[in-house]
């Protein structure tokens, strides 16, 4: 998916530091960080040493990851809910 809003693109970043299969990519350079100036989007790409302007950035999220360790579609499981309500 490509995106411009910031809050997303560094929730994003998070997740690409924390989970091995979300990745964030402008073309084929993996973004380290996003920022806006003067209403222009920059992006660090990783192994450069400066702020490159960009129109978007790729989001990319597995549904459902190899490992099983970052699988963040799954929600609360509700049977469980309401079992521990229940009791």
């Amino acid at each position: 998916m490509q995106s411009t809003d910031l809050e997303e693109i560094k929730a994003a970043l998070w997740e690409q530091a924390s989970h091995p299969c979300t990745r964030v990519k402008w073309g084929v350079a993996q973004v380290m960080a996003a920022r806006f100036r003067k209403g222009q989007l920059l992006v660090l790409l990783r192994g450069r040493g400066r702020w490159y302007p960009v129109e978007a950035v790729t989001i990319e999220r597995p549904r459902l990851c190899p490992t099983g360790a970052c699988d963040l579609e799954d929600g609360p499981n509700e049977r469980s809910i309401f079992s521990k309500r229940e009791a």
